[in-house]
């Protein structure tokens, strides 16, 4: 009777299979991760344009009006920026999220508010502030609803790690918000049409005075009011809000909008709320239009004559509405983005985006395409974020 051996593996031979697994693994995980990204991409900027829609049908259904139950103004103030922790797309979905989402307001509302469903919620320090919404956060996307995202996209963000001073004492910690694909929320940005007509760039006070025109830390301090605030969204980016999103993004410092910047000796420093003004702005302006100083030009193709870049305004904004993802990467223009790496000031005790870049380099000469053609930029669109809008 014959005898079969099969034959084993030699060592060496095990060697290379697993070599060559670990290869393929190699060349094809940064693609599978690649599409996936760009997946949630794909998902995310159509749910920004569903947003987007719903909130153009709320405006022509109440006069051209944006949506937010609570003015720009009232989410402008210092006291959401340091107590409330109200998010501008909270206040938002108040508008849109059905005709049974809001029961009413804290002042005529007999029965239990604060419950496991029943919030009241505001931009107000005060909890008990007779203005307040009383929300049943069960029926956001009920009957009536503008817009109803799936399930997928509403969060509820833990005030101890998702955001920054969001008050229990008001239900802010059971506030829904809605967030990308991602897994982080969304930031809203509403123009405050009350508070000018237009952009004076000869106001005094220089080149932060014009674009506190713009962007403002909040709506009643010095220098308020601007058709944007701070304030409206600083609970994702400010103090404590170190671990955002499903992505655990630290916005605190990362994030070109949050409070602090790298030291000098590692570690963190304080940021000037004037370069994150300069940063917001240039980021929430249409780059195609501009105003300058009286007297002032852009000067010539072949030169750095006219105008220093740092001297251009922004004169418009992208819309009245706009509604920002972070993107891949997590962070609301982070600093470690690409976007920031080429455009970011950071030299000289700068920390900042400037709207002039959109139409000179850092070196003051205009920018120009391949054959030596006048272009305009558009910084933001050299960061991962995505960007919806409506006018």
């Amino acid at each position: 009777m014959s005898q079969h051996s099969r034959r084993a593996f030699t060592l060496i031979e095990l060697l290379v299979v697993i070599s060559i697994i670990a290869l393929l693994m190699a060349i094809l995980l940064p693609a599978l991760n690649s599409a996936r990204h760009a997946g949630m991409r794909a998902s995310t900027q159509s749910m920004l344009n569903a947003f987007t829609n719903a909130s153009s049908s709320f405006s022509n259904d109440h006069g051209s009006a944006m949506p937010g139950y609570f003015s720009p103004y009232q989410m402008g103030l210092e006291e959401n920026r340091e107590d409330s922790g109200m998010s501008a797309m909270e206040n938002v979905m108040l508008d849109l999220g059905g005709t049974d989402f809001v029961t009413g307001i804290y002042e005529s509302y007999s029965s239990e508010v604060n419950s496991t469903s029943v919030i009241a919620i505001s931009p107000f320090e005060n909890s008990s502030d007779p203005r307040a919404a009383v929300v049943n956060i069960n029926l956001m996307g009920s009957s009536g609803a503008y817009f109803a995202p799936d399930d997928k996209f509403v969060r509820t963000m833990d005030p101890e790690a998702d955001q920054t001073r969001a008050r229990q004492a008001n239900g802010q910690d059971k506030m829904p918000d809605v967030v990308d694909a991602f897994g982080n929320p969304l930031l809203v940005w509403v123009q405050d049409e009350t508070a000018r007509g237009s952009i004076d760039p000869d106001a005094n006070g220089g080149a932060d005075a014009v674009y506190r025109q713009f962007v403002e830390t909040s709506s009643d301090g010095a220098g308020a009011p601007a058709w944007f605030y701070l304030a409206s969204n600083e609970t994702f980016f400010g103090e404590d809000a170190t671990a955002v999103g499903d992505s655990g993004a630290n916005q605190q410092n990362l994030s070109a909008l949050g409070i602090n910047r790298p030291g000098a000796g590692g570690g963190f420093a304080d940021l000037e709320d004037i370069e994150r003004i300069h940063t917001l702005a240039t980021a929430l302006a249409s780059p195609s239009y501009f105003v300058l100083e009286s007297g002032e030009t852009l000067g010539e193709l072949d030169d750095n004559s006219g105008v220093p870049f740092a001297n251009i305004y922004p004169a418009r904004p992208r819309g009245r509405l706009i509604v920002q993802s972070a993107g891949v990467d997590g962070y609301y223009f982070g600093t470690g983005d690409n976007g920031w790496k080429i455009n970011a000031h950071i030299g000289g005790g700068d920390y900042r985006l400037e709207f002039g870049n959109n139409y000179k380099t850092h070196a003051n000469k205009r920018m120009t395409d391949s054959d030596g053609k006048a272009i305009t930029g558009d910084i933001a669109s050299d960061f991962d974020d995505l960007v919806g809008t409506i006018n």
